[in-house]
């Protein structure tokens, strides 16, 4: 399951919705990615074309892995807003505190210094004190653009302590 969504790290955010699926091209901070593409292909109603997309990329992946029948009971209808997956997370009894020691395919949910969750990502990895995720529109490592952008998907190396970490969401496949 892992390297289903492993093979998504690299790509950056496109300016525009052309050539969305190659990794590399049309690069700009348009908020354009493939990530909506595949929700509207499931979801034609939905589109989350040129918005801040980290939820939106969490959402796409889990419908390619598990299905529409089965991420929706995930996660619920695909939404581009991070604390509205919390609260649908917190609702399902399924929303850990950070003190939590979280497995591959669990949800991680951070903050930037307000306390309030503005971000997420997919657990990949738990080692020793240090949890490894993946991330949609986060600080793109080829350099493309400034750290605070973010616009990158790309796999990120935690320790446990990091007072970014608000929560986690303990996902279970049935």
């Amino acid at each position: 399951m892992m390297e289903a969504v492993r093979k998504w790290a690299g790509y950056l955010e496109h300016q525009t919705n052309d050539l969305l699926g190659v990794f590399t091209a049309n690069v700009g901070k348009g908020y354009c990615t493939i990530f909506a593409a595949i929700i509207q292909r499931h979801y034609r109603w939905r589109n989350f074309s040129g918005v801040p997309w980290c939820a939106v990329f969490l959402h796409a992946v889990f419908l390619e892995m598990y299905g529409k029948e089965t991420a929706r009971r995930l996660l619920g209808k695909p939404h581009p807003g991070t604390r509205v997956l919390a609260r649908r997370m917190r609702r399902r009894k399924c929303l850990m505190p950070p003190d939590y020691t979280p497995r591959p395919g669990d949800i991680i949910f951070l903050q930037n210094g307000d306390g309030r969750i503005s971000h997420c990502g997919i657990v990949i990895e738990v080692y020793g004190y240090t949890v490894m995720t993946i991330e949609g529109n986060t600080v793109d490592p080829s350099g493309h653009f400034a750290p605070e952008q973010g616009g990158a998907v790309a796999i990120r190396e935690r320790l446990f302590s990091d007072r970014a970490i608000m929560n986690y969401a303990k996902i279970e496949v049935k």
